[in-house]
């Protein structure tokens, strides 16, 4: 597919794609105190309420950026 080669990454939108990425998942990490594979493994099974919840939101919003946003930002 052509999303996923070299010529793509070393593009102008490819090279925002991967800027912007980053930036947010430095961004989520910082605000939510933590990363979430941290929420989800310390958090869950420690049995706290907090980090199940912030997984299932974490969750769904992969989800949905996934199959809803993604291909919509790519089809530009």
């Amino acid at each position: 597919m052509w999303r996923f080669n070299w010529q793509v990454l070393f593009t102008v939108r490819g090279l925002l794609m991967m800027v912007g990425g980053g930036f947010l998942v430095g961004f989520g990490t910082r605000y939510a105190g933590g990363c979430t594979s941290g929420h989800a493994i310390m958090g869950l099974s420690t049995l706290q309420w907090p980090p199940l919840v912030a997984t299932i939101c974490f969750m769904i919003g992969g989800f949905v950026m996934a199959n809803v946003f993604l291909p919509w930002i790519l089809a530009l």
